[in-house]
């Protein structure tokens, strides 16, 4: 039904304190090994992007901004992934906010990704499936390299990840 809000929810508990959880979904190194390349800082205001090579799984450039940075409880980020055809329009952006919930047990993570329905549903499925997945599979191994707050990078070779980036520049790949 047009007009209708769409909203991806995933969450997961670690057995990590909220400060390397918050590490693993703010350091550029790690969300470069579990997401993709980009120039992230958990900033208000601050403008950054994740890029891959376009493709099946690679959906190209991501624009976005940090809406929100509380450390270590909220983040959130506006999103636009670009089109590939320049001339086409800019679609309106995306919000994906990760709230982080401290338990006797460690962390929730909490992720709410809403305006998905801004993206066609073939993008929005591989979103719903690809946010599963890192969170279950890809953030665990992440967060074994995390110590005090500290990423170590060499989690996930860069061969071993879910994107190629024959064609992101240089300073993005990590």
């Amino acid at each position: 039904m047009p007009g209708k809000s769409i909203t991806i929810r995933k969450e997961r508990l670690y057995p990590h304190p909220p400060e390397d959880v918050w590490a693993a979904i703010t350091d550029p190194h790690a969300l470069a090994e579990w997401m993709e390349p980009n120039d992230h800082q958990p900033i208000v205001g601050h403008k950054f992007k994740f890029m891959s090579d376009p493709g099946i799984c690679g959906l190209g450039v991501k624009e976005c901004e940090v809406l929100e940075a509380e450390a270590p409880r909220r983040l959130v980020w506006s999103w636009v992934h670009l089109p590939k055809d320049p001339a086409r329009p800019r679609p309106e952006p995306m919000r994906i906010a990760w709230t982080l919930v401290a338990e006797e047990k460690g962390t929730r993570l909490i992720l709410e990704h809403t305006g998905a329905e801004n993206i066609n549903w073939a993008f929005r499925n591989m979103m719903r499936v690809g946010w599963g997945y890192m969170m279950k599979r890809l953030i665990p191994r992440i967060l074994e390299r995390v110590q005090d707050a500290k990423f170590t990078p060499g989690a996930i070779p860069l061969n071993k990840r879910a994107y190629s980036c024959k064609t992101v520049p240089e300073q993005y790949i990590r």
